[in-house]
């Protein structure tokens, strides 16, 4: 007995998402940019931080770019700087002072504001989240209301770390905030262009402040197999160029890093956190699983399974201090459970859909959790777990999925109870004030 032919199949059924209009995007978009700067901003005047604090570092790295340097000269401070033959150098990757070029060319060093620069950025990150979630429900991936999508952008943008984050202008943060855009990019792109380089290329970009972003690769090809599923036989080999031709953007990162150690330290591998100087003899959580000294991290190495069980403890389980005199609630610089700081993560284990793109955020998630995991340090000076925000595109796609299958009132009440213990954070992290 014969089957049917594969042209008599059904063609595939797509839902008709529940969005608001194409041309109704942009201006929504522009007014969450505008809100959340307003946000940011009033957020960081609230606490003091009106200047650039002497720990920003990214500035002086531009104006030595300019200058055709690539250490700093007379660095307002030295923590978490690396020494070298004499020379200061910033070990962090440069992206975000790449950013600030033409700030820094056309007002000089003394007219550039890096918490003003992180609002910025900040704002962008969380229209990029709303045009992402839109994009996944028009093509009818995700079933999400305009009122969904606002709400889970809320999540992103006032409900987790970024609040704070977005704030302070130092040299940690601004790397970490500076990556998302463009790796929320990539996932827009691939949704709406379907273009192996244009998605791969922003991807690339991320990696030019956190090198390990490049794990998230896999949802940005799973996303190019969603897009080729339909009522023919999906073509295998396009698909696998489709990954090829994505990830050489990648590949040519990788090697202008690698670049990039060679001109500084003689070392393509070295990435000059090995002799950085780092506060007293201490890196990272002292008082979870005992100290940990620079020589110790020198001899571990940056990455090593012997951390995961302090970085776990502060990921899932540490909860703030106590302030004796007070009697209320004390933010602890170790670090804070995600699950207080963004306590409507519980539903990612309703993100349960048989397809691709979310296969792939699953995948993601699991691989960027691996270095994060296996670090030698928490974050240290910190509100809540900080690093959480290299896993929030991933993270957000799959709540876009969880609100399919969950009932939104419960979700909303968290999220209201992570912006109420963000808030409480963006106010009392004022360790980088001045």
């Amino acid at each position: 007995m014969c089957g049917p032919r594969e042209t008599d199949r059904p063609p595939r059924v797509t839902r008709h998402p529940r969005t608001s209009s194409t041309k109704s995007i942009g201006p929504q978009a522009l007014v969450l940019f505008l809100v959340a700067f307003a946000v940011y901003g009033a957020s960081a005047y609230l606490v003091g931080r009106t200047h650039s604090p002497q720990f920003a570092y990214f500035d002086q790295l531009a104006d030595a770019f300019l200058h055709g340097r690539l250490n700093l000269v007379d660095p307002r401070a030295q923590l978490d700087l690396t020494s070298f033959a004499g020379k200061w150098y910033v070990a962090f990757p440069p992206l975000p002072a790449l950013l600030l070029l033409p700030w820094v060319a056309a007002r000089g060093l003394a007219g550039v504001n890096t918490v003003l620069f992180a609002n910025i950025v900040g704002a962008a990150n969380v229209s990029l989240v709303f045009l992402m979630l839109q994009a996944l429900s028009r093509r009818g991936w995700t079933q999400l209301s305009l009122a969904d999508t606002l709400w889970l952008t809320v999540l992103f943008g006032m409900g987790s770390v970024h609040w704070y984050m977005a704030t302070v202008g130092a040299v940690w943060y601004l790397g970490q905030i500076c990556a998302v855009p463009f790796m929320l990019l990539a996932v827009w792109l691939a949704v709406t262009t379907g273009s192996a380089l244009l998605s791969g290329g922003a991807l690339a970009v991320a990696m030019l402040a956190r090198p390990h972003l490049a794990l998230c690769y896999p949802l940005l090809w799973a996303i190019a197999l969603e897009r080729m599923q339909g009522s023919h036989p999906i073509d295998w080999r396009r698909w696998v160029r489709w990954g090829l031709v994505g990830a050489l953007p990648l590949a040519a990162v990788v090697l202008l890093l690698l670049g990039y150690n060679y001109a500084r330290f003689g070392d393509p591998m070295d990435f000059g956190y090995l002799r950085m100087k780092v506060a007293g003899e201490g890196v990272g959580d002292r008082n979870t699983s005992g100290p940990l000294s620079a020589s110790e991290w020198r001899t571990l190495g940056q990455f090593n399974v012997r951390y995961a069980p302090r970085n776990l403890r502060v990921m899932l389980l540490a909860v703030p201090g106590w302030n004796a005199s007070t009697r209320r609630p004390a933010l602890d610089p170790r670090g804070m459970s995600l699950l207080l700081t963004t306590p409507a993560l519980i539903y990612l284990f309703r993100a349960r859909k048989r397809a691709a793109f979310v296969v792939g955020a699953w995948l993601a998630l699991a691989l960027l959790l691996g270095p994060l995991v296996t670090y030698g340090s928490t974050g240290w000076r910190q509100f809540g777990y900080r690093y959480s925000l290299d896993l929030m595109t991933p993270v957000m796609i799959l709540l876009a999925v969880a609100v399919e299958h969950s009932r939104r009132w419960p979700m909303r009440a968290l999220i209201v109870l992570g912006v109420l213990v963000n808030a409480w954070g963006a106010y009392e992290f004022r360790y980088f004030s001045q």
